[in-house]
């Protein structure tokens, strides 16, 4: 069985040769938190994760949130198999959040799931989705081009002028202009697709246990 993400986490700080105390000063992190996630029964979050990458560059976003290849990244592998784009400071709410231009926005770092093969990834917000879809998991998506290949059983990723969500949808029997957003916590609700600017098929979830 593989690394849990704690034990890849406690393994960056041993090559790092870094403490509780020292990675407390370097991440920006209260010494009691850290403390807590990393030595005792807390949960390891994605502000810890951030910190990390943000801390050492050289660390591979891939490995510490999947445990797959290796510790330290490789910049010129990375144009080379296949990886697609993560977006961390896209946070996509299982709720509403502001939309803007996904082509504008610049990526913290690259991952590779060969099985589940995604145009980017991004981490979520919000609890509508769950429990399919937890807040603070990274999931994958895929750009669709026709409302045809639509299927109330997947999740997609929503994108109109003013928001951005990931939800079930399905059309309208009634209307073919309007697209129906369903998730379990909250009633549904139809969205123009005249108003659609992109729509992405969830087809990976990276969650944090």
């Amino acid at each position: 069985m593989g690394k849990s993400i704690k034990e890849r986490v406690v393994e960056i700080f041993k090559y790092k040769n870094l403490n509780v105390n020292k990675a407390s000063a370097v991440l920006g992190i209260p010494q009691r938190t850290l403390n807590r996630q990393v030595n005792e029964a807390g949960k390891i979050t994605m502000d810890l994760v951030y910190a990390i990458l943000d801390s050492f560059p050289e660390v591979s976003p891939l490995w510490i949130l999947t445990g797959e290849g290796s510790l330290l990244r490789d910049e010129e592998q990375q144009s080379k198999d296949g990886s697609s784009p993560y977006y961390r400071d896209m946070p996509v709410s299982a709720g509403l959040r502001d939309a803007v231009d996904v082509a504008k926005e610049k990526p913290q770092g690259r991952i590779l799931l060969p099985k589940n093969k995604a145009d980017f990834y991004f981490p979520v917000t919000g609890t509508s989705m769950e429990p399919e879809v937890f807040e603070g998991d990274i999931v994958g998506v895929t750009r669709v081009n026709s409302y045809e290949k639509i299927s109330s059983s997947n999740i997609y990723m929503i994108v109109t002028n003013e928001t951005r969500m990931i939800k079930h949808c399905y059309p309208d029997d009634n209307n073919k202009d309007i697209l129906w957003c369903v998730s379990p916590n909250y009633p549904s609700f139809p969205v123009k697709k005249s108003d659609i600017c992109a729509l992405y098929r969830v087809v990976a979830r990276i969650q944090f246990l």
